[in-house]
């Protein structure tokens, strides 16, 4: 994007002012000089009507007498007027005297006066003829212009001065000051307080109003962003525990409250690690519920998921909190996973709850009739290099073992070594 050129407001204001400034120079010298012309035109035209009609009687006089040198020095008088370029007297006895210097017609202009006789009788001694010096009548008229110009220019050049330092203290600074600020502003900075340096005698203007506008802008902004971080803190609360819930559902079972099989794939290896990092134990127990499907097929699905819940509930008595976990491995099959604990714990551990499901898990259903629940139970210590499907499958193993010598038992049994049971 092409950059645009900077003017500064102040410059742009002096230039308009200037504009109007000079219009006003020009029309007001125009009206003064029209004033001046016209003044100095009547002035000019009295001074000469006085100057004639002064030595119009001594001319009289000394013709009436024939006093030549009289009419010379009279005549010597006149061309004194600087106004007056040349005289030319002539009597009526047809004697003609002149005076001054002739000057060309386009700078002249003839004026012819009678001289009357002194003896009041009405008659004419003789005529008078004065030209007159009409570029000394312009150059006063230019000399005045001049002055009237040069005293408007000074005032002008004055009021300029006056003013482009006011708009520069007044206008420019602050403006500058204001520009500066936003232009640094940043997006952290936003609730900076907006101060201008204002000149002695300052009084509230526009660019206060200007100032006052800012901040009420920046004060609403802020605003806006105290309200959008607490929405903002709010929505995250409340996706935190929408997050936290979902995770909860993606890794329990909705049924019973343990574990799913997904969260068994994603926290058994790290189990199993563990085990092998600080060398030790780890068991796994594998559960059936017996004859389930017959309790399904009989009382119903919803007398199977009392027995489940039921289930789950007697198995998670028998744990040890924040140690020891369910899964819900799928249908009626539940894997119990206890750290630390070697296979001869497991089996008793695994008795314990095989003697809870039988004693206690009794389940009333519609008719008033009692089911009695009973559970088959598989365990496995982790060998060496085992991986967490042959630990499951070794536990599966022995939970069929089980299923298929009369059920409600743990196998391997704490009385038989592996070995034996499996050479039977």
């Amino acid at each position: 994007m092409k950059p645009r050129l900077f003017q500064p407001i102040a410059s742009q204001l002096v230039r308009s002012v200037f504009k109007w400034v000079i219009l006003c120079i020009f029309g007001f010298s125009s009206l003064q000089a029209w004033l001046n012309y016209s003044a100095i035109e009547r002035n000019f035209n009295m001074t000469i009507q006085d100057v004639a009609h002064t030595h119009l009687p001594l001319l009289a006089l000394a013709i009436w007498d024939i006093e030549p040198e009289t009419i010379r020095k009279q005549m010597a008088l006149l061309v004194q007027n600087p106004h007056i370029a040349h005289v030319q007297i002539r009597a009526s006895t047809g004697q003609q005297f002149a005076a001054g210097t002739v000057i060309p017609e386009t700078s002249s202009e003839r004026l012819l006066f009678s001289i009357p006789s002194p003896a009041g009788d009405g008659r004419q001694v003789g005529t008078m003829e004065l030209v007159i010096n009409r570029a000394e009548l312009r150059g006063e008229l230019i000399r005045s212009f001049l002055i009237v110009l040069i005293e408007v220019v000074l005032l002008a050049i004055f009021i300029l001065v006056a003013l482009i330092s006011i708009l520069r203290r007044e206008l420019e600074k602050p403006m500058r000051q204001l520009a500066d600020f936003v232009k640094n502003l940043q997006a952290n900075r936003l609730s900076t307080r907006l101060e201008l340096t204002m000149p002695p005698g300052h009084r509230y203007n526009e660019i206060d109003l200007v100032v006052d506008g800012f901040r009420i802008m920046q004060d609403s902004i802020q605003k806006h962003i105290d309200n959008q971080d607490a929405v903002v803190a709010d929505r995250t609360r409340r996706l935190e525990r929408a997050m936290a819930k979902l995770r909860q559902l993606s890794m329990t079972d909705g049924l019973t409250g343990c574990y799913n099989r997904m969260m068994l794939n994603e926290r058994m290896p790290g189990e199993m690690q563990r085990a092998v990092r600080y060398e030790r134990a780890l068991a796994l127990i594998f559960c059936d519920i017996d004859f389930f499907k017959s309790v399904n097929d009989l009382y119903g699905h919803t007398a199977g998921d009392q027995v489940l819940v039921a289930f789950a509930e007697c198995l998670q008595s028998e744990l040890r909190a924040d140690v020891d976990w369910l899964v819900r491995y799928g249908g009626e099959e539940f894997i119990v996973v206890l750290p630390e604990t070697s296979l001869t714990a497991a089996i008793e551990a695994a008795e314990r709850m095989r003697l809870q499901v039988e004693q206690h898990l009794k389940i009333q259903i519609a008719d008033g009739r009692v089911l009695n629940i009973t559970a088959s139970f598989g365990v496995a210590e982790k060998a060496q290099n085992d991986t967490p499907e042959m630990l499951i499958q070794r536990a599966d193993e022995w939970l069929y073992f089980a299923k298929h010598h009369g059920r409600n038992q743990v196998q391997p049994a704490a009385d038989h070594s592996a070995a034996t049971i499996i050479a039977s």
